[in-house]
Parts: structure tokens; C-alpha cells; sequence
């Protein structure tokens, strides 16, 4: 028999721990004696002596877990696990600790992340003007002439005051390259003249549909490019190399295994990242599952044509554990730029433009048309939809969806679904769509905060995700982080903390909750971050709970997040990772 090394020592063991470990071993070993040669429905891996929490109501909880071929073939109590046990067994003693499921991250931007981090002009979204400059700066020095500096993100609140950030600063500090840096948000981007010159854009070009190039008094462009003026800029930047677009993959994969993630949904993925992953599963690399959302009528890094073709061709990326039968939609912007389609009229202006309601990207018709396609086609389609009147042309369309093809069974998602309309709450559960739940939305971020309270009125923004209602009515809400958008990493604790006490997981309390009565229960919160997230992904079959015949995505805790203050929640660590029953990550710290 193997007795694990993962002993977790760097966390403190309840006093009765080791004692009841001795004893199980004891139980085990007298089960292997009886059991020799190694009986073929032995177990490879088990957990044992441990807190763990199965997100199957059947049964909540259990001590030990037992794994074979990557799957869960048994899980209870000590005892009833010990027979499972031979001398080829790897014992891991959780010594009372907590283990679960996998985390499902049901929105990342995983390659986007990655290349800020490990290709790109990167900085943090704190940095002030004088800070990004000199950062920019520097990046010049080490590019040749005339080759792009591509990076971020600058903070989007500079967005409030249109000479904050000019085409000139960036000229004065990259005079020979081009340069395009995209904001927090992700959804707009900071340029300079040479930029400027290379897409065509000046004071008498037009702004494109669903996007808009900031202007001065005198209509020259100020070098800030909103949405999607923003958007079309990004095919003229250099793809990266294939080699890159893996080094990237293999980076966030490491990195999510380390916040105890094991599924997620690459929200926007193109044919370098899709080829990537691929080719890194094909190679045995991946230690992940990964849904691939191809684009749909935006343009990203690719253009249109290209964003076509991956569709009809997608089966040659799919794989074990990549499944391309996913499709992302824009129904419109956000709110801090006024691109945010809603039922009533923005409470303040911006850059000139009366108060307004926003635009819907496509028509009613357009729209209901293409959901209805891809849910024939058998692929699930995730809506981008910030604004109220955008989540409910979503809706609309799902359900001509349902109506033309009958139910498909194909979970379609409204992602970012905060601003929701009290008449729209029911029709997630009706439909069976899943409204996808974004932490950076659902508490108080400074600066953020204020420039949605600045766009829709306090009432409208303390007002948003109404996730207790959603969970009521039936719905499934699940969790996408929407890394790199505003959030610095990928870590799912905060925004899990969040969830349960609607106030802001970094700050200090006293503060003020938004919408406290929207708060859910802890047990609520974890479906929502792992089944939940499962079913969206079309996976609830094989993960997002610990049961019999499912994949042994099990990640183990610092802490009890049952036993401790919610307040606490957020600084809960990942001491061990497993992905079906591999160990991917490990905390020596």
C-alpha cells in the first residue's frame, strides 16, 4: 500500500485527526491482507479521514472517496470505503479537512489573460495615466520600429473625462510603433496616431455599428475607440504563434488549478487558442475541460470569414476534453460607456450624447433567427447581455428557440444577467436558460460602482442580480468570473464570499451591502459555482458534484468554508487539486 505523501502539513489538523487516520489505516490494511492479489475493483486513489462536501442532496457529505480509472467508484463513510483499499492504493489522509468539487467557471478569457501576463504590454488596472505611460515606454524600447505594443488595462473610469487619456500622450513616449491598449473592461481600447493612421480612422471617418470613436470639439479623434470601434482594430494586430497561444493555455490552466478550478468555458475562442487546445489534449497536456465559444457576428481577433469557418469546422478541434459546440453573441455593451441596451433611458449623459436607452446590436427577427439555427445545430449559445432590454431580447429569442425546435435540452445562457426586470425573473427557469452570475457585478467595487450608479441611477445599480430571486423562481444561475475583465485573477473565493454577503470581499467592514435581501445560503453559492456551472457547460454528467461513475475532480480546502465566518470566505486556499483522480496541483506553502 502507498500511504500519500499529501498529508497537508502546512495546515493545522483537528487533535483527533491523526489518531482516526491511524485507525482507518489500521481498517485498511486488514481489508488488503483479506484482499490479496489486488482485487480488480480496487480503488487507485482514496481520500480519506475528511470533511467532504458533495453537492449531491442525497448525500451532503462523506469522509472518504474512493477513485479508480479517474472516476468516483464509491464515496461514504471510512469504513465503508476500506474494502476498496489494496496494497496498490494512494492513501491521501484530508486529516478533517474540507474537500468538494471542482470550481466551473462558466466565462474566462483565458488566452487574453495569459498573453497580458506572459507576451503583452501589461499592467495592472489600478495604474495611474503617469504610470501606464511609463510602462508603454519601456515596452517601445525592447520593439522595433513599427511593430504594434499591444497590451493593458487602463482604468475604464478614465472613460468619465475625454482628455484623460489622448493619442498624444501615447505619441510622446512611442513615437515609431503603433500602439492599442484595451481598458478594464476589456471592451475599449486606448491608441495612438500611428494606430490611428493604420485603421483608417480620422475626423471624417464614421463610427461603426456598435461602437464609437471619442471625438473632440473639432470631431478629431481623441484616440479612444469604444466597443466596437474598438473591436474592429483587433484583426490588423499580429496573431500570435501557436507556440504562444499554448504557453498561455498551459500558464491559466496552472494558475486555475491552483484556485481549484477544473472546467470552464473559453468565452471567446479562436482558431489559435482553438488549435492550441487541441493539439495540448491530443498530447495528453490539458488536465482540463474546456467548452469553446466560438464568436459569432463580432469582430475579435479574426475576422468574420474566419469566424465562419471555425464554426462549420469546429470537429477537428474537438477532443476529450474541448467541446467547440458553443456559440458567443453580443446583444449589446455595458453600461459605463452608455452601449448597454435597456428598457429605460440612462439617468445621465456621456460625451455629449443625450440620455438615451442604447441600441441592440441585432434585430428582434436576426437574432431569433440565429438562436434558432444553433439550437437545431445542437449548439449551446451564450448571450452577452448587460442591459435589461438585451437580456430580454435573449430570452426572447431562447424561446423561439424552444417553440421552433421543442426542447432541445441545450442550456442557453444570458451572460452577465444583472440588470433583470422583475417580469423576466421566471422565464430563465421556464425556458431552462441559465443566467450567468459575474462577482464583479453583484457587490460594490469602487470606482466601477460609481460609474454604474453614474450611467443607470442608484436605483437601477443597487438593484442588479437578483440571484436569490433567480435561485427561487428555479432558475440555475452559475458563475463566470469574466477574467480579465476588471477581476485581477481567476481566484472564485471572493466572488463565492460575495455571493453570501452581497458586500465587496477586499474592503473592510463597515460597508454598505448592495441589495442584502439577494443574498444566498453557502450551500446555494457552491451549486452555483460547481453543478450549476456543470449543467451549463453540458457536463453535469461527469462533474460539478462527487457521486458514483462521475470524474474525480475533487479539490481539498485550507478551510472549512462551512465553519467559518462568511467574512472569511475569500481567504480560503486550495491545498490539492485533482483532476479525474490526477493530482494537477499541489500548495507546499
Amino acid at each position: 500500500m502507498q500511504n500519500s505523501s499529501h498529508n497537508l502539513p502546512q495546515l493545522t489538523a483537528r487533535p483527533y485527526a491523526h489518531l482516526f487516520g491511524i485507525i482507518f489505516l489500521i481498517v485498511a490494511l486488514g481489508s488488503c491482507e483479506a484482499k490479496k492479489p489486488i482485487p480488480a475493483d480496487a480503488a487507485d486513489l482514496v481520500l480519506h479521514s475528511g470533511k467532504i462536501y458533495t453537492v449531491n442532496d442525497a448525500k451532503p457529505w462523506a469522509q472518504s472517496v474512493a477513485v479508480r480509472g479517474g472516476k468516483i467508484i464509491a464515496i461514504g463513510s471510512d469504513n465503508e470505503v476500506a474494502e476498496l483499499i489494496s496494497d496498490a492504493t494512494e492513501l491521501v489522509n484530508l486529516g478533517g479537512r474540507m474537500a468538494m468539487p471542482g470550481i466551473v467557471d462558466i466565462h474566462l478569457h483565458p488566452t487574453t489573460g495569459a498573453m497580458a501576463e506572459l507576451f503583452d504590454c501589461s499592467f495592472p488596472f489600478t495604474s495611474s495615466v503617469d504610470e501606464i505611460l511609463q510602462k508603454v515606454a519601456t515596452c517601445a524600447q525592447d520593439a522595433p520600429a513599427g511593430q504594434w505594443v499591444r497590451g493593458g488595462q487602463w482604468p475604464v473610469s478614465l472613460l468619465a473625462d475625454k482628455t484623460a487619456i489622448t493619442a498624444a500622450m501615447l505619441d510622446a513616449v512611442t513615437p515609431d510603433n503603433p500602439v492599442l491598449l484595451m481598458d478594464s473592461t476589456v471592451h475599449n481600447a486606448w491608441v495612438n496616431s500611428a494606430a490611428l493612421l493604420i485603421l483608417g480612422i480620422d475626423e471624417n471617418s464614421a463610427d461603426p455599428p456598435g461602437g464609437r470613436v471619442v471625438r473632440f470639439a473639432d470631431g478629431q479623434p481623441t484616440g479612444v475607440l469604444v466597443d466596437d470601434a474598438a473591436y474592429d482594430a483587433m484583426p490588423v494586430l499580429p496573431d500570435y504563434t501557436l507556440q504562444q497561444y499554448q504557453s498561455a493555455i498551459r500558464w491559466t490552466v496552472e494558475n486555475l488549478h491552483e484556485f481549484g478550478v477544473t472546467a470552464f468555458m473559453d468565452a471567446i475562442a479562436e482558431a489559435g487558442s482553438l488549435e492550441a487546445y487541441a493539439e495540448l489534449d491530443r498530447a495528453g497536456q490539458l488536465n482540463m475541460r474546456v467548452a469553446a465559444a466560438l464568436i459569432w457576428k463580432r469582430s475579435w481577433s479574426q475576422p468574420e470569414k474566419q469566424h465562419r469557418e471555425n464554426i462549420e469546422q469546429r470537429d477537428k478541434y474537438r477532443t476529450e476534453h474541448v467541446n467547440p459546440d458553443f456559440i458567443k453573441i453580443f446583444l449589446d455593451g455595458i453600461p459605463l460607456t452608455r452601449t448597454a441596451y435597456l428598457l429605460e433611458s440612462y439617468a445621465t449623459a456621456m460625451d455629449g450624447v443625450p440620455p438615451h436607452r442604447g441600441s441592440p446590436l441585432h434585430s428582434d427577427d436576426e437574432l431569433n433567427n440565429d438562436i434558432v439555427d444553433f439550437d437545431r445545430r445542437g449548439m449551446t449559445v451564450k448571450m452577452h447581455a448587460v442591459g435589461d432590454a438585451a437580456l430580454r431580447q435573449g430570452l426572447n429569442a431562447i424561446a423561439a428557440a424552444r417553440m421552433h425546435n421543442g426542447e432541445s435540452g441545450l442550456p442557453h445562457q444570458i451572460g452577465h444577467a444583472g440588470l433583470i426586470h422583475s417580469a423576466d425573473i421566471p422565464r430563465f427557469s421556464r425556458l431552462s436558460a441559465i443566467p450567468e452570475m459575474s462577482p464583479i457585478m453583484w457587490y460594490p467595487i469602487p470606482g466601477v460602482f460609481a460609474g454604474q450608479i453614474a450611467a443607470v441611477g442608484e436605483e437601477r445599480a443597487m438593484h442588479a442580480y437578483p440571484i436569490k430571486s433567480l435561485v427561487e423562481s428555479g432558475a440555475e444561475p452559475a458563475y463566470g468570473s469574466d477574467w480579465p475583465a476588471i477581476v485581477p485573477d481567476p481566484n472564485p473565493w471572493p466572488g463565492l464570499e460575495a455571493m453570501v454577503t452581497r458586500r465587496n470581499p477586499y474592503l473592510d467592514a463597515p460597508q454598505q451591502a448592495r441589495w442584502e435581501d439577494e443574498a444566498v445560503d453557502l450551500a446555494t453559492a457552491i451549486k452555483i459555482f460547481t453543478l450549476n456551472g456543470a449543467k451549463a457547460l453540458n457536463l453535469s454528467e461527469d462533474t460539478g458534484s462527487l457521486e458514483v461513475g462521475k470524474s474525480a475532480d475533487i479539490i481539498v480546502l485550507s478551510q472549512n468554508v462551512f465553519e467559518i465566518p462568511a467574512v472569511n470566505i475569500a481567504e480560503t486556499k486550495v491545498a490539492l487539486t485533482f483532476f479525474q483522480g490526477q493530482l494537477v496541483h499541489e500548495d507546499n506553502r
